[in-house]
């Protein structure tokens, strides 16, 4: 704290929420210096919604809501998260939407993926992905379900196809199981946990990228910001994407992505067929999703406006 009070030029605080944590609202407090809060929903309705170890749930409560009250600015990465805080009687003024980007260097078309294609014997095979930690909102197990579907379509034609499932979490056995139950096995690969510096590879070793999120059981608006859809679109790479809230809104529709409805395997089957069977398509699609990400969702980009929404507040 004395370090604090002694700095010249810290303009502010930044923390990102996390369940009973008030340390950047008592240090802003303490300081005077303004505290930015990284909002990325609340971590009581999580557990509750979704599971989790919740104890002392008003304590929890009241301890997010003081780290929101004092927060100078509020950054959340979608729009129904923002709408949430409102209703939360958070004044709108101090929230900034920002969505969540990528280091378009770090994940680029020319990355070699030769290593990762004669690891998994992929060589010759047209490989479809997907990276999870496989929440609940993922919608892995839709994706699962549909393979068998796609396999019977093309495995007379001559396309050799292969599934990459990349990383692991809670809904994984759930895949496996329909993998199994269906007779996919020889279709698809689990990785498992992956490095994180090594995800560029698996990505670029994938001729077409998928992200199959569901919407909230509740009804709830997804108010999640991907990092992977951005990660996809830095690729180049054809994307297959649930039409759902801010994906649907950062894609766009035959130009930047196939979007197909949420939750439904059918559409989930014919947006995966169609890409298989139009490589011009896939290129086209990968090229536009590199160009608009580069134009609007680096992470150098996301600071800016969190820099210029500061200095305008």
């Amino acid at each position: 704290i004395k370090t604090l009070r002694q700095a010249q030029g810290i303009l502010f605080i930044y923390q990102r929420h996390s369940i009973f944590n008030v340390c950047g609202a008592i240090l802003s407090l303490l300081t005077k210096t303004p505290l930015i809060l990284e909002y990325n929903g609340s971590e009581p309705w999580v557990r509750q919604k979704w599971g989790g170890l919740l104890i002392f749930r008003k304590l929890c409560y009241f301890m997010e809501n003081f780290s929101l009250k004092r927060a100078k600015i509020i950054t959340v990465v979608s729009k129904p998260m923002k709408e949430e805080l409102i209703k939360r009687n958070i004044p709108e003024s101090k929230i900034l939407v920002n969505y969540n980007g990528v280091d378009t260097e770090e994940f680029n078309p020319n990355i070699d993926s030769s290593e990762i294609r004669k690891r998994y014997n992929l060589e010759d095979k047209i490989v479809i992905g997907a990276v999870s930690t496989f929440g609940a909102w993922h919608g892995m197990p839709i994706l699962a379900k549909a393979i068998k579907s796609i396999i019977n379509k093309i495995q007379d034609t001559r396309y050799k196809i292969h599934f990459l499932f990349i990383g692991d979490g809670v809904q994984r056995p759930e895949c496996e199981r329909i993998i199994k139950e269906n007779g996919m096995e020889n279709y698809v690969t689990f990785t498992g946990i992956v490095p994180y510096q090594e995800v560029p590879q698996y990505l670029a070793t994938c001729d077409i990228l998928v992200s199959p999120h569901v919407p909230n059981p509740d009804g709830t608006p997804f108010f999640g910001s991907p990092t992977k859809l951005f990660e996809y679109m830095a690729m180049g790479k054809g994307i297959v994407a649930s039409d759902l809230d801010q994906i649907g809104e950062v894609l766009k529709d035959r130009q930047t992505a196939l979007l197909v409805s949420p939750g439904n395997i059918d559409s989930l089957f014919y947006g995966i067929i169609e890409l298989i069977k139009d490589g011009d398509l896939r290129n086209t699609l990968g090229r536009n999703a590199r160009e608009e990400v580069v134009k609007k969702y680096t992470w150098q980009q996301n600071v800016q406006n969190l820099l210029s929404f500061f200095k305008n507040s």
